[in-house]
């Protein structure tokens, strides 16, 4: 039995004569007949918020409990599918079934939609019993539907709904011709992703503006810290990089006096060591080596530290 978790987005939606898409599309049709259906909330995915992502950890921790369950379904919106992927590979990454995340870039009666492409691959994912933790399956356009680890996606580029994982390094896809997975890149769970499987399960703090994420641009300011900061999190140019200048060093002597950890993401540890990165650790700034943006922002979003 396949268990669907439904959350609306475009993939669960319907264009009104107004042009206005609405969360109210019937895709049960598309399901297995011995399928469960479950709906924690319909809404389209530019307004998820900790509460909305609450209820989802708690179906899905659910669902992952019930017996004779071989895997999840969630459909969801493309806006926000990564953060949601994120957090629960950080929950549920070690789960012994798969959980996959799947949304349209089009309404399902659109012939452009690549909707049932992504719902048709991530059923045949979970009997085929590829892979287990949590995923994404998608297909951009021209290509072939890819199997996506739930940390890895990166953010969308501006206009793009593209699907991008960490150095295009994807679990699996599936193509006209063949299909072609990495043994070398299957799900492990860690034990603390096993106890979450097995009832003692985190939830984001509902209150906003817990980590203040900063992107850096030239002739940036960096802003004040909020009375509610308990982590920051600095993105960098694709170098890995931010300026050092006196803005940063007075940003990060105000962290410090209040006791909170600068992050820094978007730094690998096979690319050029350039003299900014050996200023970092001056300025009490601890970088995050080769993870997703997403998944920096979501895991102290959750846990608040690494």
């Amino acid at each position: 039995m396949i268990t669907y978790i439904l959350t609306g987005g475009t993939i669960g939606s319907t264009v009104g004569e107004d042009g206005v898409a609405r969360p109210d599309a019937d895709v049960s049709g598309l399901f297995y007949k011995d399928a469960k259906i479950r709906v924690p909330y319909t809404i389209l995915s530019e307004n998820l918020d900790a509460k909305h992502l609450n209820l989802l950890i708690e179906e899905t921790a659910d669902s992952i409990r019930e017996d004779g369950c071989e895997g999840i379904i969630i459909t969801h919106g493309s806006d926000t599918l990564q953060y949601s992927a994120a957090l629960l590979d950080i929950v549920f990454g070690g789960a012994d079934i798969p959980v996959v995340l799947v949304a349209a870039n089009y309404v399902l009666s659109d012939p452009r939609s690549n909707g049932k492409a992504n719902l048709y691959f991530a059923q045949r994912f979970i009997k085929e019993k590829r892979g287990r933790g949590v995923f994404v399956c998608y297909k951009n356009p021209g290509e072939e539907v890819k199997i996506h680890s739930g940390r890895k996606l990166m953010p969308h580029e501006a206009f793009s709904d593209m699907i991008r994982s960490v150095g295009d390094r994807i679990f699996g896809y599936y193509n006209d011709s063949e299909d072609m997975f990495s043994a070398e890149y299957m799900q492990v769970g860690s034990a603390d992703e096993k106890e979450h499987c097995d009832g003692n399960i985190p939830h984001l703090d509902e209150e906003p503006g817990s980590v203040l994420k900063i992107e850096p641009f030239p002739g940036m300011s960096y802003p004040e810290i909020g009375a509610g900061v308990k982590a920051v999190l600095l993105g960098s140019y694709h170098s890995g990089t931010i300026a050092v200048n006196d803005s940063l060093k007075v940003f990060t002597d105000k962290a410090a006096r209040r006791g909170i950890t600068v992050w820094l993401c978007g730094i690998s540890r096979n690319g050029t060591e350039y003299e900014t990165i050996s200023c970092y650790e001056r300025l009490g700034i601890h970088p995050v080596y080769d993870v997703s943006p997403i998944y920096a922002y979501c895991m102290l979003w959750l846990k608040g530290t690494f």
